[in-house]
């Protein structure tokens, strides 16, 4: 089949190009209007860090990174020396302190404030990092002071105090009396949620709630600020660290030949001889096999544009600029980038793609625009975000109108999911694309997805089959007989189910929209172990598989309704808490979150909504199963943890976990919302009740809101509200 190609206009291309920015990298040939944002551009192609810290001796590329390290940077050992010493708490935040005593952000926010560890041990804190009691006192010989067990323990805590934490109760550890008069709290230990990842304390901190994240998530506005994107430096590092990748990318021979630059796009182009005279792309990228990616990308788009629906939110017009526009964004260079920063920093929030078996080369246009897109979004550097934002209506439109995304599973004329996976990346697709517009889009367009497009997508879900997304035994297939892209296929499916069920209960969550899915419907496997979904191989994820998910394990048993279900019951024996447990991280919040939409149905019902036992059994057993979790994890190697968040770098970032860590604290706002139902019941009967202003609806009063206001407000009245 031949391909009909443009030739851009040479007199617009010329003054179009003296349009561009003026100040171009010699190394890279991105352009930027002022020098001094060349200058900053131009370190990030090298490993040198100027920019030394007089008090801590740290080096950063930019001055303006070094600029926001002074304003947290503890200094010396001493509060008494030239500079001021942050507070334990502040440090390992890496806020501004006041350095009273107590600081004025420990006393804002009710709790203790101490200045007992030396600077050098405060590091930003995360698993088995400086503060955590598991590891080693950095600087120090293993052997002194250790335990039975080999390991040196901060404030005195002894192996006893480990054994405690691992099988009494949180309520019982998390206390100052529970590690003696003179010891700070297991929570003073490991700072704030935002710092900590399992040993979080799920009824109260120091007499008031902690919703950290929550309170975060909804006050702030775009995916990095919301989500766990990784800190601004982590980002950085990435960037760089593929900037310098491309640069070191094989050319082949007969590229290095042709003495034509990688990097070249049309818009740079001063010679017109640097095409080839049936294509719209320059030559260099003919031997690239991403570059027929970029051509599908960009004939999706100029269609979306060209042809607009009616009531279409794209309201570009094409050209020869446009074009050239969509060329350089989507070029096989930049996607590459920008599918690495996806991975790097994205994809632990929503881990629903199969990284291992991913091929950019065969996948979707539509899914890799929406991943390029994603990517953009992630990067520290603002032009990206800004050409993402030109992009994201036309990606839209394309992912909504593909012919997989209106087609489905169940006529599929064999039993293997691996045929059709064209299929689920759509899904896929259409679930990114609903995120990027629900916090990156404009007012109404994540009222437009709200309302339409996710109600489209849960549509299609339905029309595949959610009962269709389950695993076949593997625990009694031989190496040779399991199949890793099946494998892949379908847990990339069930992932998606899961996560469409959780943008669902996000919906009925922050927006107080009822849900579309109802918990009795998910009859579909839980998400396998991450140690199987990012093993490398296919003989390491089969030798997983056989260690964590055997026979006889009753995650082959259940579903996302069953487990549901068994939470709902009056008490749980502890094996079947413990099978909970053994969910993670992932699981456990779908758990939780569909108890939301039960509070929703509960509290949108004006008979029925004061009966909430099943609601209080849900979540106390579900509080019980996290602590199972939190305990067993936390003191051992975990099939959901496969990384150390102390020791990460560019390659590794994308195996962390996201933002489902956070779980708890969603368990503790439907708690708190459950009690404060309860309290209002008095109300029922009472005069306001008869004139609709009563307990009706007496928690949130605006449905379908765009704003998540009205969720900060009550975050921050439980946040305040002394039990």
């Amino acid at each position: 089949m031949s391909v009909e190609f443009s030739l851009p206009d040479t007199q617009e291309t010329q003054e179009e190009q003296l349009a561009l920015p003026k100040y171009q990298c010699p190394i890279c040939s991105r352009r930027y209007k002022r020098r001094e944002h060349l200058s900053r551009h131009t370190s990030s192609h090298t490993a040198e860090r100027p920019h030394r810290c007089s008090s801590c001796n740290g080096a950063f590329q930019r001055a303006d990174v070094l600029k926001r390290h002074h304003r947290t940077c503890t200094g010396g050992n001493s509060r008494s020396g030239a500079r001021r010493r942050a507070c334990d708490r502040c440090a390992r935040q890496k806020k501004a302190c006041s350095s009273q005593d107590p600081c004025q952000s420990c006393t804002r926010k009710g709790i203790a404030c101490h200045y007992l560890l030396s600077s050098e041990n405060i590091e930003t804190p995360g698993r088995n990092g400086p503060l955590d009691p598991i590891q080693p006192a950095r600087g120090t010989n293993q052997n002194e002071g250790a335990t039975s067990a080999g390991m040196t323990l901060p404030f005195g805590i002894t192996s006893e105090d480990l054994q405690a934490f691992a099988t009494n109760s949180l309520e019982d550890i998390l206390s100052p009396s529970g590690l003696g008069q003179t010891a700070p709290s297991w929570l003073e230990l490991f700072g704030p949620p935002s710092d900590r990842i399992l040993c979080e304390d799920l009824s109260t901190t120091h007499g008031h709630h902690s919703l950290y994240f929550l309170d975060r998530f909804t006050s702030n506005t775009g995916l990095v600020a919301s989500f766990e994107c990784g800190t601004q430096d982590q980002r950085e590092q990435v960037a760089s660290a593929l900037e310098l990748e491309a640069l070191h990318t094989n050319i082949p021979e007969h590229l290095i030949s042709s003495g034509l630059p990688l990097d070249m796009v049309p818009p740079l182009v001063e010679n017109i001889s640097d095409f080839s005279t049936d294509s719209c792309l320059p030559l260099n990228w003919l031997g690239d096999p991403l570059s027929l990616k970029t051509h599908e990308i960009l004939l999706l788009i100029e269609e979306v544009v060209t042809i607009k629906p009616r009531n279409s939110a794209v309201t570009l017009d094409w050209s020869a600029a446009l074009k050239n526009s969509c060329l350089q964004f989507f070029s096989p260079r930049n996607l590459r980038r920008l599918l690495g920063l996806y991975w790097a920093i994205w994809h632990p929030n929503v881990n629903f793609v199969h990284r291992p078996t991913f091929d950019p080369i065969s996948a979707k246009p539509a899914l890799l625009a929406a991943m390029a897109l994603m990517g953009a979004f992630m990067s520290p550097d603002m032009p990206d975000n800004e050409d993402a934002r030109m992009w994201l209506n036309c990606v839209e439109e394309i992912v909504f109108i593909d012919d997989d995304f209106n087609s489905d599973l169940s006529n599929r004329s064999s039993g293997s999911l691996a045929a059709h996976r064209r299929k689920i990346q759509i899904l896929q697709a259409a679930f990114v694309v609903c995120l990027l517009q629900t916090w990156e889009g404009t007012d109404s367009s994540k009222g437009r997805i709200r309302r339409y497009r996710f109600a489209t997508l849960v549509s299609t879900a339905r029309d595949i089959g959610i009962a269709t997304a389950t695993h076949l035994d593997y625990a009694d297939l031989a190496r040779h007989e399991f199949e890793w892209k099946e494998y892949a296929a379908r847990e990339e499916l069930i992932r998606v189910f899961t996560w469409i069920f959780l943008l669902d209960t996000a919906f009925v969550i922050f927006n107080n929209l009822p849900p579309r899915l109802v918990i009795k419907e998910m009859k579909m496997h839980m998400a396998s172990p991450e140690v199987c979904f990012q093993a490398p191989t296919a003989a390491q994820c089969h030798d997983q598989i056989q260690l964590h998910l055997p026979a006889g394990s009753l995650y082959w048993s259940f579903s996302l309704r069953g487990a549901f279900e068994t939470l709902s019951q009056n008490s749980l024996p502890p094996t079947m808490s413990q099978a909970l447990a053994d969910l993670g991280h992932l699981n456990l919040f779908a758990l939780t979150s569909a108890i939301h939409s039960q509070i929703f149905q509960y509290r949108s019902s004006v008979s029925t909504w004061q009966n909430l036992t099943p609601i209080h059994n849900t979540l106390r057993n579900w509080r019980s199963a996290w602590q199972l979790f939190s305990s067993t994890a936390f003191f051992s190697v975990s099939p959901h943890i496969t990384v150390n968040d102390q020791h990460l770098d560019p390659e590794t970032m994308w195996k962390r976990v996201g933002f489902p860590r956070f779980c708890h604290e969603y368990w503790l706002l439907a708690n708190l919302m459950a009690d404060r139902l309860v309290a209002l019941g008095s109300l029922q009967g009472t005069d306001l009740a008869a004139l609709g202003e009563g307990p009706l609806d007496p928690i949130l009063n605006k449905y379908d809101q765009t704003s998540m206001r009205q969720v900060n407000d009550l975050i921050m009245g439980f946040q305040t509200f002394q039990i």
